[in-house]
């Protein structure tokens, strides 16, 4: 007539060993190496790369240049080798050029002329107001730098919203669980009194109506039933993605513990009680846009300024030639470039000035928004509480109502009608109590999602809590 919910885990492809398939089991099973959470450590990587990228930026180089003439009057040839070390101070670059020619050069490039041994050089460059403070390169490092750090707050939002989800699948799991063994005990209840009325009708005792009157109660909670059933099914189908391949778990997951036994870790206990606005990862990852929008401020106040490097370098020829090459070298060069018109340079700076305003602007919406909705899911969270103690003592009343009215009932002062009733009270009374008990696990488990507490390493601490 109806299939037990052994039955159904057995169909869904789960066993039935006899412990009950707990929270600490269940998030053992969905912590280990789910996709998303492997897809998260994938992106903390892609940031990561993004760093070596920029740091790249300052990586040497070895430059090689050479020429020869293959006609023409004069047969000069050159060649040249230069090794380049970018330094993130003062926009500096140092560098060592080692370069040899040969043959006969015009007056105008006797600048490539070097004696027999070719020309050894070493020098500095760097600059001393534009590019002095910072610079593109330095302003990318970091940047990446602070995109990785805002990418571990925002990594802790996402795992947060995953572990919420997925202990959220196992509260309705439970729910639908519990409700589904409830009406199951109803029903296995009115198929033995069936069969009491049946004989009762048939002796004379009790009118053939009551007997209708009570099947049409029957079908209705054997529909009930049913309904229940399904919703365990598709609850059981929401805890196989959260522990994807895991056969392990599945192994043991037969059903979890009722509604009314159910507790949470003392560290999920803890988290609910403390407030954790001010240390929020999404007003950490707000406050790193933060600094990143003041490093491209500071680049764009720099861009203003004139541009002026200055290069030293020390050259020695060796071997023979001319006399005039043979003394050491020193010189000092100066770059001096000042645009009149700095259009793009200010606008850059004015761009970034809004977006600092707008950044604050939704930084101080967010701080709202957190408060707003921790103090909202706290003030729910007390009323969840306050209507299970009501609905607990409910309980009791009903059920005290219901026996009472089963012995006046065999005693024959009462009838279908009136057990029916009462029966049906106390069922519902316990099927409430049932979901405003698991409405309390879900208020406080909103908390945490809201402090956005539930991130992978908040949840591996407290397996090894609870396993130890």
């Amino acid at each position: 007539m109806y299939v037990s919910v052994i039955s159904v885990l057995v169909l869904l492809g789960f066993a039935a060993p006899s412990a009950a398939f707990t929270l600490q089991q269940y998030l053992s099973s969905v912590a280990n190496n789910h996709p998303e959470i492997l897809a998260i450590d994938a992106t903390t990587g892609q940031y990561a790369a993004d760093i070596q990228y920029a740091d790249g930026a300052y990586d040497a180089k070895l430059e090689h240049n050479s020429f020869s003439r293959v006609a023409g009057y004069y047969d000069g040839l050159q060649a040249s080798q230069k090794y380049l070390k970018p330094l993130e101070a003062y926009n500096a670059e140092v560098f060592t050029e080692y370069r040899i020619s040969d043959g006969d050069f015009p007056v105008y490039e006797q600048e490539y002329a070097t004696l027999s041994g070719g020309e050894a050089s070493m020098g500095v460059k760097l600059s001393l107001l534009q590019g002095r403070e910072t610079d593109k390169n330095r302003t990318a490092m970091a940047s990446a730098r602070l995109k990785y750090k805002k990418w571990g707050q925002e990594s802790k939002l996402a795992q947060s919203e995953f572990y919420y989800s997925a202990i959220l699948a196992y509260l309705d799991w439970v729910e639908a669980v519990s409700y589904f063994n409830k009406i199951e005990q109803l029903v296995t209840v009115s198929i033995n009194r069936q069969e009491g009325i049946k004989k009762r009708v048939a002796e004379g005792d009790v009118a053939e109506i009551e007997l209708l009157e009570f099947e049409t109660r029957l079908l209705e909670r054997q529909s009930s039933l049913l309904s229940a059933e399904r919703k365990v099914q598709a609850n059981m189908q929401k805890l196989r993605y959260y522990m994807h391949n895991d056969h392990s778990a599945k192994v043991q997951a037969t059903q979890p513990k009722s509604a009314a036994e159910i507790t949470w870790p003392a560290s999920f206990n803890a988290a609910v009680q403390t407030r954790r606005v001010a240390s929020h990862p999404a007003l950490a990852a707000k406050a790193l846009e933060m600094q990143d929008l003041k490093q491209k401020m500071r680049l764009a106040e720099v861009a203003l300024l004139p541009k002026l490097d200055i290069e030293a370098k020390v050259a020695r020829d060796i071997g023979s030639g001319p006399t005039s090459l043979q003394d050491t070298e020193a010189k000092i060069g100066l770059y001096f470039s000042v645009p009149f018109d700095r259009t793009q340079a200010k606008a850059k700076k004015s761009r970034t000035q809004y977006e600092i305003y707008a950044l604050e602007s939704k930084t101080n919406a967010l701080r709202q928004s957190i408060d707003a909705k921790l103090q909202e899911r706290m003030v729910n969270l007390s009323y969840a509480k306050r209507l299970h103690d009501m609905q607990a003592k409910q309980v009791v009343l009903s059920r005290k109502l219901f026996e009472q009215e089963q012995r006046q009932f065999e005693f024959g002062s009462s009838d279908f009608f009136m057990l029916n009733n009462r029966e049906a009270d106390a069922f519902q009374a316990e099927l409430k109590a049932l979901t405003t008990r698991i409405n309390v696990f879900r208020e406080e488990l909103a908390i945490l999602k809201i402090n956005a507490v539930l991130d992978h390493p908040f949840i591996q601490q407290t397996l090894r809590t609870n396993a130890g």
